[in-house]
């Protein structure tokens, strides 16, 4: 007799706490959405972040190399690092948009490809 009591204990204490845990989910509600929308909003950002450092970086290796063998020291030095920080704002923007997780920018932009049908 007594399991039978435990049982329906415990059963009733599975009710209340499934019915906290209902309650918890609606305040939380989709703007929230717990750590794992905010560790993908951090990823997207530190990648936006490194995307731009990159770019910028690379244009001035660029440009630093091209000008000690032409001899113009900062002409293509200051051209490439404005270049790469174009090409680095560009690919923030194609990252935040997501224009980049598809093969192809046409492709992520909704173009079809010649063999695709619309």
């Amino acid at each position: 007799m007594s399991e039978e009591k435990d049982r329906a204990s415990l059963a009733e204490l599975d009710r209340k706490l499934t019915a906290v845990a209902g309650r918890r989910e609606e305040k939380r509600g989709p703007v929230s959405g717990g750590r794992k929308s905010s560790s993908a909003g951090m990823a997207l950002g530190m990648r936006i972040s490194a995307e731009m450092i990159a770019a910028v970086v690379v244009g001035l290796l660029i440009g630093w190399g091209l000008d000690r063998f032409f001899n113009t020291m900062p002409l293509l030095l200051v051209l490439f690092v404005i270049l790469g920080a174009g090409a680095g704002g560009l690919n923030a923007y194609r990252a935040a948009k997501g224009y980049d997780s598809a093969i192809g920018l046409g492709r992520a932009m909704g173009k079809p490809k010649q063999g695709d049908k619309e």
